[in-house]
């Protein structure tokens, strides 16, 4: 049965040079809240999101956690580790059901490792990472937090890949991602409130005036 499901999720995301090592290829499946991955331990293989959305997360030196991104299908966790032979980077969590194509390493080292497909495939990914991280720590370093949040309202507003990677309604979660303080990030959303850019809800953000975000 689950070899049926796999073959699905390998045609659907058009992975077919999977498909010779679909016997060692698992079905990893979690719930909302649960942890896929643990920063600082050992990797144990490639994990592709085909389905549901996670949350990636790293610990600063002061102990706090920093929220770096989300993860919608498809997305490849562990690539950076596996490439490296370095412990795991980041904290992952579930933020709903998810479901993953899980290749144990020994798969990936002594066959798809030597795959030019598959090899272009990881790098596409690593590369999408590297240009979305630059982009963001080009923002959040040189700009104030008032141009930090709209340009995340901006990011998030657009169709494109990375935008699904940022988008969340949760306050906290939007504070994090921009290098602000829950604190902080509410003054900015009174400040816009007060000018007329956006209305805020019990539940979500209206923004009225986009001319002024962007």
């Amino acid at each position: 049965m689950n070899l049926t499901k796999i073959q699905t999720y390998i045609e659907n995301h058009e992975l077919q040079m999977l498909l010779p090592h679909i016997e060692s290829i698992q079905l990893k499946t979690y719930d909302a809240g649960e942890v896929i991955l643990s920063e600082g331990h050992q990797i144990d293989g490639l994990y592709l999101l085909v389905n549901g959305r996670c949350r990636v997360a790293t610990t600063e030196i002061t102990g706090k956690s920093l929220l770096l991104r989300f993860c919608s299908p498809f997305s490849i966790l562990g690539d950076i580790e596996c490439f490296q032979n370095v412990p795991i980077q980041s904290e992952v969590h579930a933020e709903e059901p998810c479901t993953f194509l899980f290749i144990p390493i020994n798969c990936y080292k002594q066959s798809l490792s030597l795959k030019p497909e598959f090899l272009q495939l990881l790098l596409k990914e690593l590369a999408y990472k590297l240009q979305t991280c630059t982009t963001a720590s080009r923002v959040n370093l040189l700009a104030s937090a008032e141009t930090r949040f709209a340009s995340y309202l901006c990011t998030v507003k657009t169709d494109h890949l990375f935008a699904k990677q940022l988008v969340t309604h949760n306050m906290e979660q939007i504070a994090s991602l921009i290098g602000t303080t829950p604190r902080h990030l509410n003054r900015v959303i009174q400040k816009f409130q007060e000018k007329g850019i956006l209305q805020k809800t019990r539940h979500q953000l209206i923004i009225t005036d986009w001319s002024s975000v962007e």
